[in-house]
């Protein structure tokens, strides 16, 4: 499971109070939403980190803003951070808050990197090879980065397969660099 402990504290204690409703799947919705929010748009950022606004006027900003849309869990969720000063963990908070929903509904999420878009074919195979491996359905996340050269990586949990050929050189880098070459063997032609 990713992030730091910080994170962790106030996912796993929000996760808790949404499992007492069974209200999970819809706390994370709300949670994607704040967090698309505080990602995408600097001004709402800025202002929810920002040192120079007092704990009450965010804490009045996000109950005037949000109350009407999300629920009172969240709300007060963002009450809490901003009362703690942990506003800026919120990407992180939500990475956690999702991986225990998965969690709970046997689900995981993969990310697969390569250097360009992967046919279906492929992203199903994976899908299907680390279904059954994990036991559990899959969300795959795919992103491009052209400085893998090639090849594919996997990140499932804790664990990443590395398949890629910007990694595969540097191993053949590594064993040339440390492979001792015998001196008394001279060829002639």
């Amino acid at each position: 499971m990713a992030g730091n402990n910080i994170a962790r504290v106030y996912a796993t204690a929000l996760f808790d109070a949404a499992r007492e409703k069974n209200i999970q799947e819809q706390l994370h919705e709300e949670l994607e939403f704040v967090v698309e929010l505080f990602s995408t748009n600097e001004d709402f950022r800025l202002y929810m980190t920002s040192p120079g606004f007092s704990k009450g006027i965010k804490k009045n900003f996000v109950e005037k803003v949000f109350s009407d849309n999300l629920s009172e869990y969240i709300v007060n969720f963002l009450h809490v951070l901003i009362e703690n000063g942990r506003q800026s963990e919120l990407p992180m908070i939500n990475t956690v808050f999702g991986d225990l929903v998965n969690e709970l509904n046997g689900r995981m999420r993969v990310e697969v990197l390569s250097v360009s878009k992967l046919d279906s074919e492929i992203l199903e195979n994976i899908k299907r090879v680390l279904k059954a491996k994990f036991n559990k359905d899959v969300i795959v996340d795919e992103k491009t980065d052209d400085s893998i050269l090639g090849g594919v990586i996997i990140k499932a949990g804790d664990m990443v397969i590395d398949g890629s050929l910007f990694e595969n050189l540097k191993k053949i880098r590594y064993n040339l660099l440390n492979s001792k070459v015998r001196s008394e063997v001279a060829y002639e032609d």
